[in-house]
């Protein structure tokens, strides 16, 4: 359904008749809408595509919360899901002769400025899961350590658990975050991911990194 912004006479959005409107680059463009044959047979191609893109949204939908916070500014006139999907389809998914799987190295639960991060460790012991990191002072020379706050989770390898962590939970110059991870009885293989977005309204986020994994 289409609609229009700033009174009756302002420009339209959505879908009119057969007529799609939407802003581009902050122009107002129309298109016609595509026919669909719904009984078409789809090729090859296009199953394999339904299929990467089928695979990145249902790993992000459980992250949704955190992705809110890791990209809401990583583009113009895109939601943060959106944008998560987009970055992770073209950089995260990767394939194989077993089919498509996420690269956990290749991936980012927050995308911004490149990340100050270093000497980067990761401990398991007793069911907590440790983490702690020093910086590079060159790159944090401007930045409020204390307003960036973390965004820390534990993306198991299966399905059979839930992802855990924190959001906006630590700084970055506490150095350390932690999250309590109890043993499974198949020995479940997380993967751990760090990053930080700003509290102070700046919209600053940081670029997240993979810090590895426990197996618990």
């Amino acid at each position: 359904m289409g609609r229009t912004e700033n009174g009756p006479m302002g420009s339209a959005k959505g879908k009119v008749g057969p007529l799609v409107y939407y802003k581009w680059k902050d122009k107002d463009c129309v298109r016609s809408r595509p026919r669909v044959n719904k009984k078409r047979k789809l090729s090859p191609e296009e199953n394999k595509n339904r299929g990467k893109f089928r695979l990145a949204q249902n790993f992000l939908s459980p992250l949704s919360n955190v992705i809110r916070l890791g990209f809401h500014n990583y583009k113009q006139n895109q939601t943060a899901f959106n944008s998560a999907m987009s970055y992770t389809l073209n950089n995260a998914v990767q394939s194989d002769e077993d089919g498509f799987y996420i690269d956990h190295s290749l991936f980012h639960i927050s995308k911004g400025i490149v990340s100050p991060l270093k000497e980067v460790t990761l401990t398991y012991e007793e069911g907590i899961v440790t983490c702690n990191w020093d910086y590079n002072p060159k790159i944090v020379r401007d930045l409020d350590l204390a307003s960036f706050r973390s965004l820390f989770v534990a993306i198991p390898d299966s399905d059979k658990n839930s992802i855990l962590g924190h959001t906006l939970d630590k700084t970055l110059e506490d150095k350390q975050e932690q999250i309590h991870l109890s043993p499974s009885t198949n020995g479940e293989v997380y993967h751990i991911h760090l990053g930080f977005v700003a509290v102070d309204r700046s919209d600053r986020i940081i670029d997240s990194i993979y810090v590895g994994t426990v197996t618990a």
